[in-house]
């Protein structure tokens, strides 16, 4: 499973799905699963753009994000993020537990568990102060300037529910990092970078003290974050000395900063192993061909080095046999008395060539033990060479290691670390494609007309010629409306048969919900941040499990697995609707999170919404009506 994590989106989804696709052209894969680690900022309209606490320098009327709300555009991936400090708190808050904002784009929630393709990932949403952890929800809209910043702080009943959990978990996606994990990485490379963060290092303050908690609860395989706009990663092991985390932040998305990051992630045996086979370009090149050589060549001279140190000291070992030969010899003629016949005929024979060779004795010992050391040095040789084969191997798989690691980071920075040139070049082809994608938008959009049409003609017969008759009228924004539908709920359908990734519920983590969602039901009057919470009994398990067993389903590997509600036709415009049908599912009480004024703001909300719908299918009608009497 191929997974695209990027940093801050600050409403630069363009940029990010233009790089995706660059990505995936270059190195021919699909992405499955797009991961954005906070400040999505998806805003719809001004009043979005209002409840958004960002500084003026960085405002905008508008965003991308605007562009795939109304349709104009459609997320090429199925994307998942958490929340920021920089959003539109008005949208999340109405999708407490997670929900569509748009096609194909899905807010996990504020405190979240889901199973996307048997990967279980669990988030957070939001950023760490002290002075608001404790305190309850106490933000209405219209936000001002106070309450649209504590709206997005943390609270401990999040932190609460998501230490219950006691099954394994895969990865882990929040937007501030936890606290202490800049000291399990490269701290040196990272003050280089951000030096105004060594106070925070210094006084332990850099992160969320309570996700790092969770961090050595959970022990998670993946840990992904942003919120300090810098590519850090590092690798925390935990106490029992076998389990780590793979930590990894990553940059804002702007052009040539570090804000993605693509890992191909298989799960095997409930461990999620990192492989590289989606990247193309795996060939040495020419500098490691020669690095190769380099180190093949070392390793050779290294034994040659010390084969010669071994032959000089056997040498030193052949002097020290000389001098002592005199010895030997002397020794030999006292003990010549005690000598059986025999050694002594083998001792005259010796002593017949000694005459003939005075020095016979000495070349006779000299040879032998040249030979004891020929075999010596031939034993030495046959273990350097083994032992040297053997470092050449490590060295070579550190190297071709090192290789894989250098190309990917290559293959990573090619889009976002080129040149003036390259960038305009660039520009002008996501100008061409921006253009391709609108012409081929109005194309659908003529033969959607087109088909309209004809059934329209089929159906209607003689009344076409009479646009102004109120009953035709009815009748034709009746039809618009039904087909719509249809054509929404079979595009939908054809979405879901060719995804390669569903967003499911995640069973355990319902329990807990259903075990502890009486605390910040409306019927409550307690203060959710201070209760005790407990983990589900069997009966709520049981409870959840009955209700699983009406929603729509798909298996993987053998499991079963639940969709999120809204899956199949997520009424993404009408957030309140979702929320509503979350609830109801598991027989929850509304959250008690929102006043009065706020549930009338959602209403005024969903109306405007509907008003603006119907705009949209009067003009609609209106240009089938244009088209039909031209035709006539």
């Amino acid at each position: 499973m191929i997974i695209a994590i990027v940093g801050c989106t600050h409403g630069e989804l363009n940029l990010i799905y233009s790089s995706l696709s660059k990505i995936e052209e270059e190195n021919n894969f699909k992405v499955d699963l797009l991961i954005c680690c906070g400040d999505f900022e998806c805003v719809r309209n001004s009043v979005d753009n209002e409840c958004l606490n960002v500084p003026n320098k960085y405002k905008k009327e508008e965003n991308d994000f605007k562009d795939y709300y109304t349709g104009k555009k459609k997320a090429k991936v199925l994307t998942v993020f958490v929340g920021g400090n920089h959003e539109a708190m008005n949208v999340l808050k109405q999708l407490y537990y997670g929900g569509w904002v748009a096609p194909n784009i899905y807010f996990l929630g504020y405190s979240n568990v889901h199973n996307i393709n048997n990967l279980r990932i669990g988030n957070l949403s939001g950023i760490y102060k002290k002075y608001n952890y404790y305190k309850k929800y106490c933000e209405w809209y219209p936000y001002n300037e106070l309450t649209k910043v504590s709206a997005y702080h943390i609270r401990k009943y999040e932190i609460e529910k998501l230490k219950l959990i006691k099954e394994k978990m895969d990865i882990v996606i929040t937007h501030d990092w936890p606290n202490n994990i800049e000291k399990h990485g490269d701290i040196n490379d990272l003050l280089r970078r951000k030096y105004h963060f060594q106070s925070d290092i210094y006084n332990n303050t850099l992160g969320n003290p309570h996700t790092e908690i969770l961090l050595n609860k959970l022990k998670p395989q993946f840990w992904f974050a942003s919120h300090l706009h810098v590519k850090y990663s590092a690798i925390y092991l935990h106490n029992d000395q076998t389990n780590y985390t793979r930590f990894l932040s990553l940059d804002k998305a702007q052009p040539h900063k570090h804000f993605l990051q693509i890992l191909n992630i298989e799960k095997k045996n409930d461990i999620l192993h990192l492989n590289f086979n989606h990247l193309s370009n795996l060939n040495t090149n020419n500098q490691s061909v020669k690095n190769d050589t380099f180190y093949d060549q070392h390793d050779k001279n290294s034994e040659n080095q010390q084969i010669s140190h071994k032959e000089d000291s056997l040498l030193d070992k052949n002097e020290n046999i000389e001098l002592n030969n005199e010895n030997s010899l002397i020794n030999t003629n006292n003990n010549y008395e005690i000598m059986s016949k025999e050694d002594k005929d083998n001792f005259q024979e010796k002593k017949l060539n000694e005459n003939e060779n005075p020095n016979y004795e000495e070349e006779q010992l000299i040879k032998n033990k040249e030979n004891e050391i020929k075999g010596e040095i031939k034993e030495e040789k046959e273990e350097i060479e083994i032992k040297g084969k053997n470092e050449i191997e490590i060295i070579k798989e550190d190297e071709e290691k090192a290789q894989v690691e250098e190309e990917k980071e290559k293959d990573e920075d090619k889009f976002v670390e080129q040149k003036t040139t390259k960038k305009e070049q660039e520009q002008k082809e996501e100008q061409k494609e921006e253009q391709e994608q609108k012409q081929e938008q109005e194309n659908e959009n003529e033969n959607e007309i087109k088909k309209e049409k004809e059934e329209t003609e089929e159906k209607v017969v003689n009344s076409t010629k009479n646009c102004e008759n109120i009953d035709f009228n009815n009748n034709i924004e009746n039809k618009i409306k039904s087909e719509d539908f249809k054509n929404e709920e079979s595009v939908e359908y054809n979405i879901n048969k060719d995804k390669k990734c569903y967003i499911c519920y995640d069973l355990e983590w319902l329990a807990i919900l259903k075990a502890n969602h009486h605390f910040i039901s409306v019927s409550s009057s307690k203060d959710y941040n201070l209760e005790d919470l407990k983990y589900p009994t069997k009966e709520d398990f049981q409870f959840v499990e009955d209700k699983l067993k009406n929603i729509d389903k798909i298996t993987i590997d053998n499991k079963d697995y639940f969709l999120v509600h809204g899956y199949n036709k997520p009424n993404y415009k009408n957030l309140y609707e979702q929320r509503q049908l979350f609830l109801k599912r598991f027989e929850l009480e509304e959250l008690n999170i929102y006043n009065e004024c706020e549930f009338n703001f959602f209403n005024e909300e969903i109306k405007s919404l509907e008003s603006t719908e119907n705009v949209e299918n009067l003009n609609e009608q209106n240009e089938v009506c244009v088209s039909l009497d031209n035709q006539s």
